[in-house]
């Protein structure tokens, strides 16, 4: 059951445990749905402690991303498809095309608003049978051709596993295994190959966070 929690009480909670963390990253669902609780939220925690600042997105409120983003430190975007593919990128979220393209639309947006953050990443979940080598690379080609010479922060790719979990709707991803480490490891190596201005990174339960490039 869902119940709300007080912004203080929040605030409270991150203070007893800021001299062990460095980091207070805010997920979702998506974070910025709650834009005016979530600024109040961060702006307390810049005023009462040393932390960074950080959110994970689906990079679809454009406008919430820039309001926050001189409170941020570190943005993650979730790009779930080759943004240049909306056929695929509907299948993969479940949209219609004419929504999807819209989706898109604020995605690209958001991707260029965060440029200006400190650390911006972005993560790609490779779900089997749905995402394919072609589509990581299509998507790190768009990423090249976005940040090359349009920014001076650090960037990072991440390459996910697929984790299934019983929250998953479509019955048939809750049934599928996780995504083998050896293939993240080789579609990383394959990105870092052409990746002139992002870290290329692979992640999964088995292996952690590993640097390729």
């Amino acid at each position: 059951m869902k119940k709300r929690l007080p912004v203080d009480r929040v605030v409270e909670a991150v203070k007893a445990a800021a001299s062990f963390v460095d980091y207070l990253h805010v997920t979702g669902g998506e974070p910025t749905l709650q834009l005016k609780p979530l600024k109040k939220l961060f702006l307390k925690i810049r005023e009462l402690t040393n932390l960074s600042l950080s959110i994970n997105t689906n990079g679809s409120n454009p406008l919430a991303v820039k309001e926050l983003l001189p409170l941020l430190d570190h943005i993650a975007i979730d790009i779930k498809a080759p943004l240049t593919d909306p056929y695929k990128y509907s299948n993969v979220i479940g949209l219609s095309l004419s929504e999807t393209k819209e989706y898109i639309s604020k995605i690209a947006e958001t991707v260029n608003v965060s440029l200006q953050v400190p650390f911006l990443e972005f993560r790609t979940t490779v779900v089997p049978g749905l995402l394919t080598v072609d589509d990581v690379l299509k998507i790190a080609d768009y990423l090249e051709k976005t940040v090359s010479k349009r920014t001076k922060s650090r960037v990072a790719f991440v390459i996910q596993q697929f984790i299934p979990y019983n929250g998953i709707l479509v019955e048939r991803y809750r049934k599928l295994k996780r995504t083998p480490p050896d293939i993240l490891k080789e579609i990383a190596v394959r990105v870092a190959e052409s990746a002139r201005s992002f870290e290329v990174y692979y992640r999964s339960l088995e292996e952690g966070v590993q640097k390729i490039k």
